[in-house]
């Protein structure tokens, strides 16, 4: 794997913030393996190998927790034993979000997802020194789900008649209750002088194909909260970027695609800052944070 370097550039007048140990996550977005073949530029069964030269590396350079961004699978319930194999090879915490892909397995064992994912529960919150990590459940009201499946179908028809560009099956929605959820995270977070970072499979901002199906609800809701630094997501294998205020909006690029690349990244949070160093194909970035109130 070949790794672009990364030299950080000083901030005038930060010195304290910037010296300040960061969060160091590694992300790994959409493996998607599936012992099948390849299809346009998506290369299912050699995610398994990148997925491992890429979870080897971490190893090697420990940061506080890994983040999967979803979409573990392709398709079929088999395929869980042998991704969630390697997985066992990182050494450390993993942080991880449910994508569209988990669930195209066969309808009786949707409800089986989240336990061979080993996830507690559908969304969660991490604290960490000065921060939190929300994890959100962005494929909560969807047609391949059979929660809500009724409401979804209505939603996703009414964005087709707006015509908007996210109006697609594989997408989702947030539903009530965990919005409500999120707005109690990141009140929780102001009172305690937290800076946030919000994960997802899907997307928010900028507007996308990609995107949830409340995106514009959830960047409403943001935008309220100056301590959320930034949204990471994966979905869109090609990545993405925008920044509306105070909050980044980072999608990854997606490992299945290509024979060889294996596109991951480390992000330092900083206080002042978000440093994302690219390995292979994932660009490096470097993201100034607004200060929270």
């Amino acid at each position: 794997m070949t790794r672009r370097t990364f030299l950080p550039l000083p901030l005038a007048g930060t010195a304290a913030a910037g010296s300040a140990r960061p969060l160091t996550l590694g992300i790994l977005a959409d493996p998607q393996y599936a012992d099948k073949d390849v299809w346009k530029q998506r290369h299912y069964r050699a995610s398994l190998d990148k997925l491992r030269r890429a979870i080897r590396r971490l190893n090697e350079l420990e940061p506080d927790a890994v983040l999967t961004l979803g979409d573990f699978i392709d398709e079929d319930f088999a395929s869980f034993a042998p991704v969630m194999k390697v997985y066992g090879e990182l050494r450390g915490r993993h942080l991880k979000v449910v994508g569209n892909h988990d669930f195209s397995v066969d309808e009786e064992r949707k409800d089986e997802v989240f336990d061979a994912l080993s996830m507690v529960a559908p969304h969660a919150s991490h604290e960490f020194d000065g921060w939190r990590v929300v994890l959100l459940d962005g494929t909560e009201v969807s047609t391949y789900r059979p929660r809500d499946a009724e409401t979804a179908r209505e939603w996703l028809g009414r964005l087709e008649r707006e015509g908007r560009p996210q109006a697609q099956p594989w997408n989702s929605a947030i539903g009530r209750a965990q919005l409500a959820w999120l707005e109690e995270q990141l009140q929780a977070a102001t009172d305690a002088r937290q800076r946030v970072l919000v994960a997802c499979h899907l997307p928010v901002f900028p507007e996308d194909p990609h995107n949830l199906w409340n995106d514009r609800e959830l960047v409403a809701l943001v935008d309220r909260f100056p301590c959320v630094a930034a949204w990471f997501a994966g979905h869109n294998h090609a990545g993405h970027y925008g920044r509306r205020g105070h909050c980044h909006y980072l999608t990854f690029q997606g490992m299945v695609e290509t024979a060889d690349h294996a596109p991951f990244a480390v992000a330092r949070l900083f206080p002042d800052r978000i440093e994302i160093d690219g390995f292979d194909t994932e660009p490096d970035r470097r993201l100034p944070a607004a200060t929270p109130r």
